[in-house]
């Protein structure tokens, strides 16, 4: 497979507002993110409110647990991307994947959720070398067993619990109420922003926007349409030959998301919360769902009010807002740390390598 051409990838990327991820970026993630972690636990600490935290921890084993599944994700998300890379032989090894996986992480702590983290993983996977159609396909794939995971996770999750989530939901006309504006919110923003996006299509296509804009708008439609061919195609061949590394692929994205949507239940089962396994995933994931809309990097502020609207009728006041504090600080702060430290260190090496082929191409980075 010949490499994918530079110049040709950036113009691409380019007619839909797309490019590389730029150090800057990156270094403000650095910066930002330990002084976020900080004021993570200074909000732990102000929850307490004098209450030795050795003694509202009951069992701080679950704690530590929690601390090293937190992981877990990172390494089959990128194993995901690995597998699929050597089946079309893309040349994407553990590292390179490796640096996907985190740099999309960081970068995503430090824009809007809302966003979504599709453009930002097409940016680094190209800048990885992968070729646009092929960085789309390894990303269409991801997307379908994540959607094929959480859809039967979520319908298994709420079986075990006998829908007694829904039913308690209804039950209480005020919550039910703000979960309806929630969703009538969200359901309002993606509404009208497809409205716009044909409105502006149609003022583009008409010419309105000068002919200039016309141009770019069909040089854009027409790599739409081959990325499309080229995604159809790829999902053909891993139709015919690549059922095993699907097979795999969704097995660790099953871990990937069990453990996942599980942090929060061990770390109110180390607050001494009864351990209500299948409740406790179903509202973590409505958590996250809630966050994923909330126009704030890394979703701030939407995760939090989402776990303290969800958990709360299940959790002791006094322990809900310290339990909340120490979930974030592991579910979001710590893997993103860890995603850092790899990051970091792969980047060091990728241009300790490129000193010495090439002297001058190893200027330092603004984050070393």
């Amino acid at each position: 497979m010949s490499a994918p051409d530079p110049l040709t990838e950036k113009a691409q990327l380019g007619a839909f507002g797309l490019g590389p991820i730029s150090r800057r970026t990156l270094t403000i993630a650095l910066w930002v993110l330990p002084l976020a972690a900080l004021a993570n636990v200074a909000v732990l600490v102000w929850s307490l409110e004098g209450v030795d935290l050795n003694v509202a921890v009951k069992r701080p084993a679950l704690l530590w647990l929690a601390t090293l599944l937190v992981f877990a994700p990172t390494l089959t998300n990128s194993l995901r991307l690995l597998l699929w890379s050597r089946f079309f032989g893309l040349g994407l090894g553990l590292r390179k994947a490796l640096r996907v996986t985190t740099g999309t992480m960081i970068a995503n702590s430090v824009t809007p959720s809302a966003t979504g983290g599709m453009p930002i993983k097409l940016a680094f996977l190209i800048g990885a070398g992968v070729e646009s159609r092929r960085a789309i396909t390894l990303i269409s794939f991801q997307t379908a067993e994540d959607a094929l995971v959480l859809f039967s996770m979520v319908a298994l999750t709420a079986g075990i619990t006998g829908f007694a989530l829904f039913d308690f939901i209804s039950a209480d006309p005020q919550l039910l109420a703000r979960l309806d504006g929630t969703l009538r919110s969200a359901s309002m923003i993606v509404v009208w922003s497809l409205v716009g996006l044909a409105g502006f299509a149609l003022v583009v296509a008409a010419g309105l926007l000068g002919r200039r804009a016309r141009d770019i708008a069909r040089r854009a439609s027409a790599t739409v349409r081959k990325w499309a061919v080229g995604v159809w195609g790829d999902w053909g061949k891993a139709a015919a030959r690549g059922k095993w590394v699907a097979g795999i692929n969704v097995a660790l994205a099953w871990v990937q998301w069990s453990v996942r949507f599980s942090i929060a239940g061990l770390v109110l089962a180390a607050f001494g919360v009864d351990w209500r396994a299948a409740l406790f995933w179903l509202l973590q994931y409505m958590v996250q769902s809630i966050s994923s809309i909330v126009p704030t990097p890394g979703g701030a502020g939407g995760a939090e009010a989402g776990f303290l609207l969800l958990f709360g009728p299940f959790v002791a006041s006094d322990i809900l807002v310290p339990a909340m504090s120490m979930w974030r600080l592991i579910f979001f702060f710590l893997p993103l740390a860890g995603a850092s430290v790899i990051f970091f260190a792969l980047n060091r090496r990728k241009r300790r390598t490129l000193r010495e082929i090439e002297p001058e191409a190893g200027l330092p980075h603004p984050a070393e």
